[in-house]
């Protein structure tokens, strides 16, 4: 195996993948961002914006401008945290997970389509692998770029 190999076999998949992705969520009336950002929320309810802005892999000011039209929509709510007035807490609402259950069948068609061929323990295993490849490279760096 050539030294990058693997990291360009996986730029070549997220070079394919991105725009595929991007338009179905477009095709739902949300970026992938925020697409990103309500499914981390519908997993961890009660994030501050910073911290989903880490789960998203997209910076802090970058979040800022994702979680306005969520809010505006009523996808997404803020509140204050009970523990400690200086922080707003962000929960997916009613509306937000129903957008989520929209796409969720156009974002599972596209992973299927990129697994097609593989058996049920292969795509499990392929997740786990990527999952251990993330944990072993350590927390993700928010993006600088998109």
């Amino acid at each position: 195996m050539q030294p990058g190999s693997l990291i360009y076999a996986l730029k070549q998949l997220e070079t394919i993948l991105r725009p595929r992705f991007t338009r179905v969520c477009v095709d739902h009336g949300l970026t992938a961002t925020q697409f990103t950002a309500l499914t981390v929320l519908s997993r961890r309810p009660g994030l501050t914006s910073s911290e989903l802005a880490r789960r998203s892999f997209v910076t802090a000011q970058s979040m800022a401008g994702t979680l306005e039209p969520l809010l505006e929509r009523r996808l997404v709510s803020r509140a204050q945290d009970p523990g400690h007035a200086r922080r707003m807490l962000l929960t997916l609402t009613a509306s937000g997970e129903a957008v989520i259950q929209e796409a969720g069948p156009d974002v599972l068609e596209l992973e299927d389509s990129m697994v097609d061929g593989l058996s049920r323990e292969e795509r499990v295993q392929f997740e786990e692998l990527l999952r251990h490849c993330r944990r072993a490279l350590g927390e993700a760096e928010p993006a600088t770029v998109s």
